[in-house]
């Protein structure tokens, strides 16, 4: 039978393509068809963000109408005069959430308003690029789906164990796994609408192509600025030991006068005072000890005969592994934990380790091959969960400092629990980060919400450390920080500028002692500097002791060999340059791979152009935001 998969706008047909009928056992190893199966979640999931994408495009044009449980669908947002309803924002946020649960196992507060944050966004540009695909006439005909869908698979599925063969990816295996009997249709759906997502931006692409162009002299500079190599002498002169800090000072009127001429360098954000709890949820002891039970467990279940490849389909907590068999593939020792490492060196090959405990949980190796550099190897992982009992009782400490706080404050609370307050935090506006709590930008959101009261207790807010919960002591609005407060700063500005300058000074009298006969050794030696040989290095490199793009760099490309800079700026530091040696480009060898060159850069430009277009149009774009007006309506009328 042929492969038909239905889709918004008819029946997509794969012809060639077939599927044996679904009581027919399939012509394949049984592990391979288990492998395919516990790999469909994460395959899904690499998909997913893309295919969101669709359910917008498709509801686009639905955006006009429609109703929701016999109530007017409301409008949430308009993107340059394109409604966005309630329908599509809800349905594309849930995919969006989803998601992200189905990746992190569960999703906190703060995370959660990063998710919707980042799916607003998304949803704008979603929409703007499919008016603009619109008025170009963009479409993808079903011919092309099937194509790209047969022939061109997600970048991500190029590294996906599941479809490997001896350590490369094989096609059939892709092919196979998605005409499989046994596969979902609603899979295979959601795959034909992940190309119906990156195909118009590819033909969009395709179309700016054909603007672009890159001249033979700028692929040259490319090829040149990527290929030559210098070789240099140079003497660095760093300011903070050469300059002596009583002979550099700043004046009152110099930090005024600087002040001034940058106010705008000093804006600062709305800042809310607020004093905070946290309540860290980590696993107790009697959990780490159900953790150990359990590994041992699965070790003594191999240890009796069951094959490890079997065990870590069926047991270990890593889903990628997992599903081949618990391989992690060949690594290099340099990038795997050093306690796993460590272990795994210690064991013969086919050997199976004794459960192995990291930051992470818990590890069953077994060492397949080994090399001087690296090791491949299968593990069986088992995480250190927290049970249900430490939640209960970290919730049931939650419960009383809430109960005492909105009967007193969250001083007396934390105090009369013997828990530690951090007192007068800062929260700014449009700022995540709080120290002691991490990113938690629910909080800032909370203290700048107008319908959160001076003295209000927050609720408490999820995030990785733990729970946090705030009480708010004032606001300050956005403004031009005071003279005062930023002073300290400015000064260490023209004092590090000022040191510099003196620093360069002292480094001419090396320059005046080359230009008198003097080498560039016996010079610096006089002041009781050496003379330090760079690394060979290119353009763009960052060479210690000189930076990266710096007039020290440039020197280096730009002095002919032998010849030695003036004092140049080197970062925090000013140097001294002798050009040693310099390999060049040669023109030949740039013609020999010219036109790949050309296409490559074309394509990179290609991109560039196509994102900065995109993100002109978010600019230029006016924007509606309704949803939260809609929320506090929504709180009104049902007092929730």
């Amino acid at each position: 039978m042929q492969v038909v998969l239905t889709a918004g706008n008819g029946r997509l047909v794969f012809p060639g393509v077939t599927r044996g009928p679904v009581d027919q056992e399939p012509v394949r190893s049984p592990m391979f068809m288990r492998k395919m199966r516990d790999s469909a979640k994460y395959v899904m999931l690499v998909l997913a963000v893309a295919f969101v994408g669709w359910l917008v495009f498709e509801g686009i044009n639905d955006m006009r109408g429609g109703n929701i449980g016999g109530e007017v669908n409301p409008v949430v947002g308009e993107v340059a005069g394109t409604p966005i309803r309630y329908s599509a924002w809800s349905g594309y946020l849930e995919n969006r959430l989803s998601m992200a649960r189905n990746a992190q196992r569960g999703l906190t507060e703060e995370e959660i308003r990063v998710v919707t944050d980042q799916a607003w966004e998304g949803l704008v540009s979603l929409v703007l690029l499919q008016s603009e695909l619109d008025r170009l006439g963009i479409v993808v005909t079903d011919t092309e789906i099937r194509q790209a869908f047969l022939n061109q698979p997600p970048p991500e599925m190029y590294t996906h164990p599941a479809f490997q063969t001896d350590g490369q990816f094989d096609i059939e295996k892709y092919r196979r796994f998605f005409t499989d009997p046994s596969t979902d249709e609603n899979q295979l759906l959601q795959i034909e609408q992940y190309y119906r997502t990156i195909l118009p931006r590819a033909k969009l692409e395709a179309l700016v192509q054909g603007s672009i162009y890159v001249s033979r002299e700028e692929a040259w500079r490319f090829f040149r600025d990527t290929n030559e190599r210098a070789v240099a002498r140079f003497v660095r002169v760093d300011p903070a030991t050469a300059v002596a800090d009583s002979s550099v000072s700043v004046l009152e009127a110099e930090v005024r006068a600087y002040y001034n001429a940058n106010r705008d360098d000093f804006e600062v954000p709305a800042t809310a005072r607020a004093n905070m709890v946290s309540i860290p949820l980590r696993a107790a002891p009697e959990d780490t000890l159900a953790a150990r039970m359990r590994a041992a467990e699965l070790r003594q279940r191999i240890a009796d005969g069951e094959d490890f490849v079997e065990v870590a389909m069926a047991e270990s907590a890593d889903s990628i592994t997992a599903a081949n068999g618990g391989d992690m593939g060949r690594r290099a020792l340099s990038v795997i934990d050093p306690t796993l490492a460590s272990a795994a060196e210690e064991l013969s090959i086919g050997a199976v380790s004794d459960p192995v405990e990291t930051a992470f949980g818990l590890h069953i190796l077994r060492v397949d091959e080994r090399w001087s550099d690296s090791i491949h190897m299968r593990q069986i992982y088992v995480p250190i969960e927290i049970s249900r009992e430490t939640e209960d009782r970290v919730f049931q400490l939650m419960d009383d400092l809430e109960d005492i706080a909105l009967r007193t404050d969250l001083v007396t609370a934390a105090d009369s629990l013997g828990i530690p307050i951090r007192t007068d935090v800062t929260l700014s506006d449009n700022a995540d980060f709080i120290p002691g709590a991490g990113a938690l930008g629910v909080a800032p959101d909370w203290a700048f919400d107008p319908l959160t009261e001076i003295g209000e207790l927050s609720q408490f807010f999820e995030s990785p450390s733990g729970f946090h919960v705030f009480e708010l002591l004032g606001r300050q609005p956005a403004g031009i920080a005071a003279l005062e407060d930023v002073a300290p700063n400015i000064r260490r500005i023209l004092l590090a500028e000022k040191t510099k300058a003196a620093a360069a000074e002292l480094a001419s009298g090396v320059t005046e002692a080359v230009a008198s006969g003097t080498t560039l050794d016996e010079a610096a030696g006089r002041f009781g500097w050496t003379v330090t040989e760079a690394e060979p290095f290119r353009r763009g490199d960052f060479v210690p002791g000189l930076g990266q793009g710096t007039q020290a760099i440039g020197a280096a490309f730009g002095l002919p060999i032998g010849g030695i800079s003036d004092v140049v700026d080197a970062g925090d530091a000013v140097a001294i340059i002798e050009v040693v040696d310099r390999t060049e480009a040669t023109r030949e060898a740039f013609e020999a791979v010219e036109d790949a060159l050309m296409q490559q850069l074309v394509a990179e430009r290609t991109q560039e152009y196509v994102q900065k277009w995109l993100l002109a149009l978010r600019e230029s774009a006016a924007v509606e935001d309704h949803r939260e007006i809609l929320r506090q309506n929504l709180e009104e009328a049902t007092g929730f």
